[in-house]
């Protein structure tokens, strides 16, 4: 499963998973807004990231799901 929290929504990004082979990414505000947010609640939360990282690896891409771009990352945690 990866992660990344892209450019925008605030000081603390929106989290984003990302296919493994890193051409797509979809937001998951329904799971978790940041990754702040899911380390805080990971034992809930990490299931539901894993089970949507494996949908997107799998090529079940949502309506949501678009093209990765690693110029619109910041920092994982970029107020840590």
């Amino acid at each position: 499963m990866k992660l990344a929290t892209l450019r925008q929504g605030g000081r603390d990004g929106q989290l984003a998973i990302v296919s493994r082979d890193l051409s797509h990414c979809e937001l998951v505000p329904d799971i978790a807004p940041t990754l702040q947010a899911a380390l805080d609640g990971w034992d809930r939360i990490a299931p539901k990231l894993a089970e949507r990282a494996a949908a997107l690896d799998r090529g079940s891409q949502t309506e949501h799901a678009m093209p990765f771009d690693p110029m619109k990352c910041m920092a994982p945690l970029p107020r840590a």
